[in-house]
């Protein structure tokens, strides 16, 4: 039964790149999913299959890589979408990618991004996440793409929820590209 599985999944992971492959040669700027969404949904939520979610995949070219970045719903919840993201490289096998997260006063990496916005013409991608829903809590993240991954440009977080609108408190900063 552990072997059927594998070999299914390889199977599923293998197509998903082909197709991700194919999608990442054409266009530029923003895209929405077509047929390859459901392979970057195999590689993107292989822990939370969500084929109910592939129509909401986006791809965008990526600027100075000529490959693409897919962002994949995974999990809709009341109040935020957890996204994972997949970059298929014009010239090799796509990878689910990982990021900084700030939890419990320490650093940890996960792949979930919630409700994340991309601007492929400075390379920035963002998101917020929400500890509650009123957002008094939670984090917000931005990376700029550096050719090959994102970078941390900031992070910002608040643990506690306390109801204040204020601005989440600076966790972490890059020291500014010369």
């Amino acid at each position: 039964m552990h072997t059927d599985r594998f070999a299914l999944s390889t199977a599923g992971l293998l197509a998903g790149t082909l197709m991700l492959a194919q999608a990442g040669c054409a266009g530029t700027g923003m895209s929405t999913a077509q047929s390859p969404a459901v392979p970057a949904v195999e590689i993107a939520c292989s822990d939370t299959p969500a084929a109910e979610l592939a129509d909401d995949a986006r791809s965008y070219t990526l600027p100075d890589s000529g490959g693409k970045l897919w962002l994949v719903p995974c999990i809709r919840g009341a109040y935020q979408t957890s996204y994972n993201a997949v970059w298929a490289p014009a010239d090799g096998a796509p990878r689910r990618l990982l990021f900084a997260q700030w939890r419990n006063d320490s650093w940890t990496g996960t792949a979930d991004l919630f409700d994340p916005e991309f601007d492929a013409e400075s390379g920035v991608l963002s998101d917020r996440y929400k500890d509650r829903g009123i957002g008094d809590c939670g984090g917000a993240r931005r990376w700029h793409w550096d050719g090959y991954d994102f970078r941390l440009v900031e992070y910002r977080a608040r643990s506690e929820c306390n109801g204040s609108a204020a601005p989440f408190p600076v966790i972490f900063e890059a020291p500014a590209q010369p």
